[in-house]
């Protein structure tokens, strides 16, 4: 039932389910749910769409020729009608379907062909266009979480429409509505993806999209392989994948892509369970902090204000309220947590407090605090490409454009020093910089 629960919620609000799916989606469920719609999606909508159109090399010959595809070739007598086995070549691409999707795949070959081939290819793309670090590390800590959501997305934009398509079966509606179903299911997928991968992997939306522009062409890779490998031949490998995603459950020396997807609900679930205590602000700040990641800004907005409410003077609850608050243009705000953090530390988040009270002076047209604040952090970091931004946009509002210039430069050759994995996080400000340059 929490299942699906969770399912029903994608539809309505697909960012929160996905957060939930992550600590309570079962994996089994996803599997067992995605072999029942693509049974009722492909008797439903497939076999309409088989009637319908030329989507094989021989439907194709048959339809755009005048042979009788029920009499062998060699005994033909051309005719002058359209094709008689009533079929339509594709929309679009007419013949070039047959390379990019099969129709005529078993009820399996979904599943197998988004845990082979699109997961996989998904995660490599996006460590890679995100700068997240290695693949390797990020593969075995996100796959078991990404395929579950992946999953639970398939069940969830199939499953309407193979509905539907049961509800129409005895009508007389024309192939092409079959057609636009199947499409719309797809592209309501890659809508999903979107939810999934920035509440997965914490990337921007420009990322996720460009990750996916390209990942589909390797489920369309899989189904093309499938039409001259039967998907049977794929089993021992979800076997594999059963045994990988088990082997926490197996004991302590089984490790498997499940085991990192436990450990992290372990830890969400032992932070939940501290919250009871009403003294307890740390466990709020730290799934404030999950929250953060997973791009929940409401959720990590609710835990840092309970973490406030318990100790008003709780240096990382500040710190985090003061950047919501800046970034929800609330200076005023924003400067009052600051303050609490520079009074207890003001070398804070290796002195980062400098360059958020900057920033925020700089917001409110408050030039020489500003230029105060971040003279400070440039002196003790002097390669932080975020702060030298600010800092040359200041000095550029002083009319010292020479200098300002200086921190533009600076700030492009620090994120070409930068290490490969921040990169992706820091490019902003080589744009910005470039810009004002």
């Amino acid at each position: 039932m929490e299942n699906l629960k969770l399912l029903f919620q994608i539809y309505f609000r697909p960012a929160f389910a996905f957060s939930e799916i992550m600590d309570k989606g079962s994996w089994v469920f996803a599997t067992i749910a995605v072999l029942v719609v693509t049974f009722a999606f492909q008797y439903a909508v497939h076999t309409k769409i088989l009637e319908t159109y030329a989507v094989t090399q021989a439907d194709y010959y048959f339809a755009t020729t005048n042979i009788d595809a029920s009499v062998p070739v060699d005994s033909q007598i051309p005719i002058d009608s359209q094709a008689s086995n009533g079929k339509r070549p594709f929309p679009l691409i007419g013949n070039a379907i047959f390379y990019f999707f099969s129709f005529y795949s078993s009820f399996f070959t979904p599943l197998i062909g988004l845990s082979l081939f699109y997961v996989p290819a998904t995660i490599i793309l996006i460590t890679l266009f995100g700068r997240l670090g290695n693949v390797g590390v990020v593969f075995r800590r996100d796959y078991a979480t990404y395929a579950t959501c992946s999953l639970m997305a398939w069940v969830a934009v199939h499953l309407p429409f193979a509905i539907v398509g049961f509800l129409l079966n005895s009508t007389n509606v024309d192939g092409s509505i079959y057609l636009a179903f199947w499409f719309i299911s797809g592209l309501l997928f890659g809508v999903l993806q979107i939810f999934a991968l920035r509440t997965v992997f914490g990337v921007e939306y420009g990322v996720a999209i460009l990750t996916l522009a390209i990942s589909w062409i390797f489920y369309s890779l899989g189904t093309f392989i499938f039409q001259f490998i039967s998907p049977l031949l794929f089993s021992p490998f979800l076997l594999f994948f059963a045994i990988i995603l088990l082997g926490g459950y197996l004991g302590s020396e089984v490790r498997g892509f499940g085991s990192a997807m436990r450990q992290k609900r372990d830890l969400k679930r032992f932070l939940n369970n501290a919250t009871v205590n009403p003294n307890d602000a740390d466990a709020h700040i730290q799934l404030g902090l999950i929250y953060q990641k997973r791009r929940q800004d409401e959720k990590a907005l609710e835990h840092f204000t309970k973490a406030y409410e318990i100790d008003n003077e709780e240096i990382d609850a500040n710190y985090e309220l003061g950047k919501i608050a800046r970034k929800n243009g609330d200076l005023q705000k924003a400067i009052e947590h600051f303050s609490v953090v520079v009074e207890q530390n003001e070398k804070y988040s290796l002195s980062e407090i400098w360059r958020e009270i900057g920033a925020t002076y700089l917001e409110a047209g408050m030039n020489d605090e500003a230029f105060n604040a971040l003279e400070k952090f440039t002196t003790k970091r002097p390669f932080d490409p975020e702060g030298l931004y600010y800092f040359g946009k200041v000095l550029q509002n002083q009319g010292k454009n020479s200098e300002a210039k200086e921190m533009f430069e600076r700030a492009i050759e620090s994120i070409k020093t930068a290490p490969y994995y921040r990169k992706g996080e820091l490019r902003q400000w080589s744009r910005l910089a470039q810009k004002e340059l």
